[in-house]
C-alpha cells in the first residue's frame, strides 16, 4: 500500500467534516428528543479524527508521525486503525475500544464495538488493498464482534451481523449472519 495517493490537509479536513456530519445524523436518530449539535469530543469522532491525522501523515511519507497518531488513537480510544488503512468518507465507529481495521473500505463504513477488518495470517494474495487484506465497498455495517478477514471482496450495502466472520467474497445487498449458537450442557462429574 505504499503507492497510496497523497491527500492535502484540506482534503483530510473535508473527509472529517463528512465523518462528523454522518455521526451527528446517526446520533440524532438515536436521540430524537435531544439531538447533539456537535460531537467533536465524542469518542467515536475522536477515534476517526486521530485515524484521519495518522493516515494524512502516512500518505505524506511521514511514517514516524503517522505511527505516533496511530498509537495515540490506540491509547486514547482503544481503536487499532492502521495508518495505511484506506477508508472513504462517512466513517463512523461506535464505541471504539476493541475495534481493529486494516484494509480498504468505501464510503459510509459503520463499525460497532469489537468489530474488525484485517488480514489473515499466511494469505498473501493482493486484490487491491495490499497483500492479504480486504477490499470493501460502500455502506457497510459491521455489528458487534463481527469481522472481515483476509483477501476478500465485499460488495456495497452489506451488513455483517454480530459474531459473523467473512472469509470469502460477498456480493452487493447481502446480510451475513453467523452460525446459530449451540448450547453445551456440562457433563455431570463421574
Amino acid at each position: 500500500m505504499s503507492s497510496m495517493q497523497q491527500l492535502t490537509w484540506k482534503e483530510s479536513r473535508a473527509l472529517l467534516r463528512i465523518d462528523h456530519k454522518r455521526l451527528l445524523s446517526l446520533l440524532a436518530a438515536k436521540y430524537p428528543d435531544d439531538p447533539p449539535r456537535r460531537a467533536y469530543l465524542h469518542a467515536s469522532f475522536v477515534c476517526v479524527l486521530l485515524y484521519r491525522i495518522s493516515n494524512y501523515f502516512y500518505r505524506k511519507n511521514h511514517r514516524l508521525t503517522a505511527r505516533f497518531f496511530w498509537h495515540l488513537n490506540l491509547v486514547m480510544t482503544g481503536a487499532d486503525i492502521s495508518e495505511p488503512a484506506d477508508i472513504g468518507e462517512g466513517l463512523v465507529i461506535f464505541n471504539p475500544p476493541g475495534v481493529a481495521i486494516m484494509g480498504t473500505a468505501g464510503r459510509n463504513l459503520t463499525v460497532m464495538p469489537c468489530a474488525g477488518i484485517g488480514g489473515e495470517l499466511g494469505r498473501h494474495e493482493d486484490i487491491g488493498a495490499g497483500p492479504g487484506f480486504s477490499l470493501i465497498g460502500d455502506d457497510i455495517v459491521l455489528e458487534p464482534h463481527s469481522g472481515i478477514l483476509g483477501p476478500v471482496r465485499v460488495g456495497n450495502r452489506v451488513r455483517v451481523r454480530a459474531h459473523a466472520a467473512i472469509t470469502r467474497d460477498v456480493p452487493d445487498d447481502t446480510i451475513v449472519a453467523g452460525p446459530r449458537p449451540r448450547l453445551i450442557t456440562p457433563q455431570p462429574p463421574k
